[in-house]
C-alpha cells in the first residue's frame, strides 16, 4: 500500500527534482517537505497546513491531489498527534505593525484625556477644604473686633459675610470682623467653581 512519504519520494526521485529545489520552487521549508516524505507527523505543522502543503506539492510531482489527500486522511491520526500552531499563526500574533503601535498610541492618548477629565471632574465635585485657626467658636469678648484667620485651597474665593477675602499663595487669609452688642454668627463661605461650597460658622459674643 502506498503511503504519503512515499508517493511523494518516489514522484520526486523519477522527475530528477531535489528537495532544495522542490523547497525553492514551492517557497516552502525543506525540513517540512522531508518531514512530510518520511511521514515524521509528529515534526509537521497542524493537518490545515500539512493539506495545504500537499496541494500544492501534489501536482508539482504531477500526483492526484485528491488521491494524496485521501491517503494522507486514511494514514494520518489526528487523535494521536496533540494540536500545534502555526509558526506563521505565532508570528502574526506577535508582530507589532506601524498601524497598530498607531492604534496603541492614539488609545494610551484618548485613555490619558479620559483619566484627566475624570480627575478634574472629581475635583470640581469636592468642596474646597476649609480650616478656621481663629476665633473659636461661641467666644465670648469685650474687643468689639475679632480677627478672623484660617486656610483653604488655592484658587479659592472666601467670603465671610458677603465680605470677599483675599488670601495668599498658599491659600490663608485674614480678615477683621466688627461685632455687634450680644450674639453674632458669622458665615465664612469657600467656593470654586462648579464645586459645592464649604461653609463654617462661629458665634462671637460682644459684652460690654
Amino acid at each position: 500500500m502506498n503511503s504519503v512519504g512515499n508517493s511523494l519520494k518516489v514522484a520526486r526521485s523519477s522527475k530528477k527534482i531535489s528537495l532544495k529545489k522542490a523547497a525553492a520552487d514551492l517557497h516552502i521549508k525543506e525540513e517540512i517537505l522531508s518531514d512530510l516524505e518520511n511521514s515524521l507527523w509528529g515534526k509537521l505543522p497542524e493537518p490545515t497546513y500539512v493539506k495545504g502543503i500537499l496541494r500544492s506539492y501534489s501536482p508539482y510531482l504531477g500526483l492526484n491531489t485528491d488521491h494524496m489527500l485521501a491517503l494522507y486522511r486514511r494514514e494520518f491520526d489526528e487523535s494521536k498527534y496533540p494540536e500545534k500552531k502555526s509558526a506563521l499563526a505565532k508570528e502574526k500574533r506577535l508582530m507589532l505593525t506601524p498601524n497598530k503601535i498607531s492604534l496603541a498610541a492614539f488609545l494610551a492618548v484618548i485613555l490619558i484625556f479620559i483619566a484627566y477629565l475624570l480627575i478634574q471632574y472629581a475635583s470640581f465635585m469636592n468642596a474646597p477644604k476649609l480650616e478656621i485657626f481663629s476665633p473659636s467658636d461661641d467666644l465670648t469678648t469685650t474687643v468689639p473686633f475679632v480677627k478672623i484667620s484660617g486656610k483653604t485651597e488655592k484658587d479659592t474665593i472666601v467670603a465671610i459675610d458677603g465680605n470677599f477675602v483675599p488670601i495668599d499663595a498658599d491659600g490663608n487669609f485674614n480678615f477683621e470682623y466688627k461685632l455687634t452688642d450680644g450674639r453674632n454668627e458669622i458665615e465664612i463661605l469657600a467656593s470654586k467653581k462648579l464645586s459645592p461650597k464649604t461653609k463654617v460658622q462661629r458665634v462671637v459674643r460682644l459684652s460690654r
